[in-house]
């Protein structure tokens, strides 16, 4: 049809009765085209009350929400590609991100903000814009929510380290606390938050009520940069924080006001297994605060192989101090997470990007889950 009008067209034909002809075609055309086509009914599903074992599954592309349970996706933050961690905080149905944009994409102007999602729609409601040399690393522990749940602290590199104080009740940026030497982010108490520092030492940052720094205190000399420094990645405890070293040496801070207190470390490697060490690429220790389990993915290999993935997740009992299973893995494990609820579920991403569901008392796998492009986890 459309081929004789051109024809047409080029022998001289009139462009206004070559237009009009076209015009009656699609008029005859379209009625009986329309008559097919079914209308789509617009609906807008919001996120159902959270559930047991929900997690955060961590992308280059944003966040998916699972249940663990049964492996259904219940929703997606839209986070950026440099975001170190995310948090929820259920009394305000709040989650908290640091994220970092640059102007085109991949270079350009940069900026930082702490972006605030509404829990109903999973939508950004606020951002809060913050010194743009924050750490953009996937590491759970380069920002926290403070136990009050107003003040959050993100890990600053610039490459020196300091901390940005936002006060996310109030929606604006406190101030920036200088922390050369100490990085990682520990909440303890109410409003404080403790640091691991090159020297050997923890740090405790005391913030007061409007987030700005009423106190600083330095613990004694526990571990050695040089013969066995410790992981950034770390756990929470109920009470504190578990730090493991580079030999899987572990230890237990907590606070009690501004004093430090420092656990005697332990190592769960029998006779024979000193080539045993902890590894991998995202957040390789994890601990369960009800039953004091601690999850670790542990690879055989000389030193300085700490970026190596763990081949078996080693299942330690913080209470009795030793190792009391394990897991033997396929695929190498990059990142662990143990969920908090009474029937907990531990969360495996292996090297080749899958992620895995185990029963974390009886140790036996469940089922695996899709997340393309998944690097760690963030309980929910």
């Amino acid at each position: 049809m459309f081929n004789s009008l051109e024809r047409r067209y080029r022998k001289g034909e009139d462009l206004l009765g070559l237009v009009t002809r076209a015009a009656l075609v699609l008029i005859l055309v379209t009625p009986s085209a329309v008559a097919q086509i079914v209308p789509e009914e617009i609906s807008v599903e919001t996120t159902p009350d959270r559930g047991e074992n929900w997690f955060i599954g961590k992308t280059g592309n944003g966040g998916y929400i699972f249940d663990a349970t049964d492996g259904e996706m219940k929703g997606m933050l839209s986070l950026s590609r440099y975001t170190p961690a995310v948090t929820f905080w259920p009394p305000r149905g709040e989650f908290y991100a640091a994220e970092s944009y640059l102007a085109r994409g991949v270079y350009g102007e940069r900026t930082d903000i702490v972006a605030i999602y509404d829990y109903e729609n999973l939508s950004p409601i606020a951002e809060i814009e913050i010194p743009n040399y924050m750490a953009r690393l996937q590491v759970r522990s380069h920002m926290g929510l403070l136990n009050n749940g107003r003040h959050l602290a993100v890990l600053n590199m610039n490459p020196g380290h300091s901390v940005s104080i936002v006060d996310v009740e109030d929606r604006i940026f406190t101030h920036e606390a200088s922390t050369p030497g100490c990085a990682v982010i520990m909440p303890v108490a109410q409003n404080d938050f403790m640091q691991v520092c090159g020297d050997g030492t923890l740090q405790l940052i005391q913030l007061d009520i409007s987030g700005f720094e009423a106190n600083r205190v330095r613990s004694d000399v526990f571990f050695s940069v040089m013969d066995d420094a410790i992981f950034d990645r770390v756990a929470s405890s109920n009470t504190g924080w578990f730090l493991i070293t580079h030999s899987g040496t572990i230890f237990h801070a907590s606070t009690d006001d501004d004093e430090i207190i420092i656990e005697d470390g332990w190592n769960p490697r029998l006779e024979g297994e000193e080539n045993w060490r902890p590894g991998g690429r995202n957040e390789i220790i994890s601990a369960h605060h009800e039953t004091g389990l601690i999850f670790v993915a542990m690879h055989e290999g000389p030193i300085d192989t700490h970026h190596e993935p763990g081949t078996e997740i080693w299942v330690l009992d913080s209470n009795s101090k030793r190792r009391i299973g394990k897991i033997e893995l396929d695929t190498p494990a990059n990142s662990v997470l143990v969920t908090q609820e009474s029937n907990p579920k531990l969360l495996i991403v292996d090297s080749e990007g899958g992620s895995h569901v185990y029963d974390a008392i009886t140790l036996s796998y469940e089922r695996s889950i899709e997340i393309p492009g998944s690097t760690a986890f963030e309980d929910l």
